[in-house]
């Protein structure tokens, strides 16, 4: 049969099961610590890399907007348009101005970061924005490409035969291969241009909202 504890006994137990406690305890907090560390540096970093990224963006985006503001000086490419428009129907035979200027931007880190995962860090509303940015000058580009084709592979070959090299022997009529693309490609791009200006506006306030 066990003898009963004694006072003494209990006590160095009670101090024993006081001091394991201090240690479970300390121990949890010390582990506790560790993944709240973790965690913090964790979102530390999404956050810094969130933040380059913006930056850079911000960076991309600019001269594409810089751009867009410029071909809307002086009436832009509608006005282009309207006034070669303007003079065929006036009974004049002009020649359509050639638009060959190499644009000379790109859209690299935009495409790296889609590509990469990079986009994960950004949050929706921001990247819904961005992405219309995006797909318009994508759209903006592709009218861009076939207007300078034309005037590289049509419009400047004829230009020195005159006038009358652009235009239907018959009807009078601007040449199909030119006004099939000139026209609606000039007055497509008058549109999405002043598209991008205003989004291209908007994107950069949203990308700089919070971004250190």
């Amino acid at each position: 049969m066990n003898a009963p504890h004694t006072p003494r006994a209990n006590r160095r137990l009670l101090l024993a099961l006081r001091r394991l406690s201090i240690e479970v305890f300390v121990g949890f907090i010390g582990v506790y610590a560790a993944f709240a560390l973790a965690a913090y540096k964790d979102r530390r970093d999404l956050t810094d890399r969130r933040h380059q990224l913006k930056r850079a963006l911000i960076a991309e985006i600019t001269p594409l907007l810089e751009n867009d503001e410029r071909n809307l000086t002086n009436g832009g490419y509608k006005h282009i348009a309207v006034t070669v428009d303007s003079a065929i129907k006036a009974g004049k035979k002009v020649i359509p101005p050639p638009l060959t200027e190499p644009v000379g931007l790109n859209m690299d880190l935009w495409e790296a970061a889609k590509q990469s995962g990079g986009l994960t860090v950004m949050d929706v509303p921001t990247f819904v924005k961005v992405s219309q940015f995006y797909n318009n000058w994508s759209t903006q580009m592709v009218y861009y490409s076939q207007l300078r084709d034309v005037s590289i592979n049509i419009i400047l070959p004829n230009a020195d035969r005159g006038p009358s090299a652009f235009y239907d022997a018959r009807t009078g009529a601007l040449r199909r291969d030119v006004s099939f693309i000139y026209f609606p490609n000039l007055l497509s791009l008058d549109r999405l241009a002043n598209e991008g200006v205003k989004l291209g506006k908007d994107v950069i306030a949203q990308l700089a909202k919070d971004t250190i």
